[in-house]
């Protein structure tokens, strides 16, 4: 049979036959080369659809009119989809990838795919799209990405030739290899986690008023912050000139027993995201960042980021009540799995950073 059932259209078809793939990734192993080629094959099939979507047959359309087709069929397809350009710079997500990411496609546009991507993993993902985007074939690897602690996913990435370039399509479902789907998002809803912080605020409040001003007391308080909201914190206060790193407070059992150290031993303005945090008053809220030299590199001029393995930062000006004194800033990382910081949680730690600024001046910083 040639086409979809009687009152079925091809994209119900299409995510039809999705669906049993799905369910077939529990088959034995010695089944998953056929079940890869079926998948790369319905790729195919999605593929030609976005191209006919894009510049179906009959007259010419206005570029806007061309648009419309290509993105709803683009945003309906079953699977986690991400276009990119040869340097894998993301053009568009559909829906179901913005789920699966926890990114919203506004802000992921424009910035680069690997970003998503644990750091080691990201090396692999432009090899291979290099190799596409150059005539070589698809492929698919795996991979892995921030929250989604129960394995890594397979990336299936095919070329797309398109007037004047070529583009990729990347597909992330779950790897063939793995038993059960990625865990969902174990985050909490916004008012539990506004309930949350805001008893992080509480308990950071209440340390700074039940201790005498002084460096120690903003280094217990941002161990409580490391315990709330990531898996480092990195304390940095003096003037944006002269500053000292004052606390650094990391995992009870961290896999790099050095890196504490390491980050301790550190110059503060050797540290970029600090020292741009300092100098500016400017907070940053890093979910994307394909820049490995954000924190700077330990003694032996290995990426700190790589390290401590990191996939979202923090960093926020300690200010003054003046409003444009900086006396330090506070710098949380989250690694492995963490998800991105919210917005919630970045208010959250702006919110504990004034407090501390309050201290920091009363304890004589300047």
């Amino acid at each position: 049979m040639n086409g979809p059932p009687e009152g079925e259209s091809g994209l119900q078809a299409l995510v039809a036959r999705a669906r049993e793939l799905r369910a077939a990734r529990d088959h034995p192993p010695a089944e998953y080369p056929v079940l890869l080629d079926a998948a790369l094959a319905e790729l195919d099939h999605a593929i030609e659809a976005l191209r006919l979507a894009e510049d179906p047959p009959g007259p010419p359309r206005t570029p806007g009119a061309k648009a419309a087709p290509f993105k709803a069929v683009f945003d309906h397809l079953p699977w986690p989809v991400v276009l990119t350009d040869g340097q894998t710079v993301v053009r568009r997500l559909n829906r179901a990838a913005a789920e699966l990411t926890g990114l919203h496609p506004g802000y992921a546009a424009g910035r680069p795919l690997a970003a998503l991507l644990r750091p080691t993993d990201r090396a692999a993902l432009r090899a291979h799209a290099a190799a596409v985007a150059a005539g070589e074939g698809g492929r698919s690897f795996p991979v892995r990405l921030p929250g989604l602690p129960d394995g890594p996913l397979y990336a299936t990435l095919t070329g797309i030739d398109t007037p004047g370039e070529r583009e990729l399509l990347l597909v992330l479902a779950p790897a063939p290899f793995t038993t059960g789907r990625p865990a969902d998002r174990a985050e909490p809803s916004a008012v539990v986690r506004q309930a949350e912080l805001t008893g992080l605020l509480d308990r950071t409040a209440r340390a700074l008023l039940d201790r005498e001003p002084s460096a120690a007391a903003l280094g217990a308080v941002a161990g409580l912050l490391r315990d709330g909201l990531a898996d480092w914190a990195l304390l940095d206060l003096g003037p944006p000139d002269e500053p000292v790193r004052i606390a650094v407070h990391g995992p009870p059992a961290p896999d790099d027993g050095g890196l504490e150290k390491a980050f301790l031993r550190q110059d503060p303005r050797a540290c970029p995201v600090a020292a741009e945090v300092m100098a500016s008053g400017a907070a940053a809220v890093e979910q994307l960042t394909d820049d490995l030299e954000r924190l700077g590199a330990d003694e032996d001029g290995v990426p700190l980021m790589v390290r401590a393995d990191v996939t979202a930062l923090l960093s926020v000006a300690l200010t003054a009540p003046d409003g444009t004194t900086v006396l330090g800033a506070l710098t949380l990382l989250r690694g492995g799995t963490g998800p991105p910081f919210s917005l919630l949680e970045a208010g959250a730690a702006e919110i504990a950073a004034g407090h501390m600024a309050l201290v920091a001046r009363r304890s004589g910083v300047r």
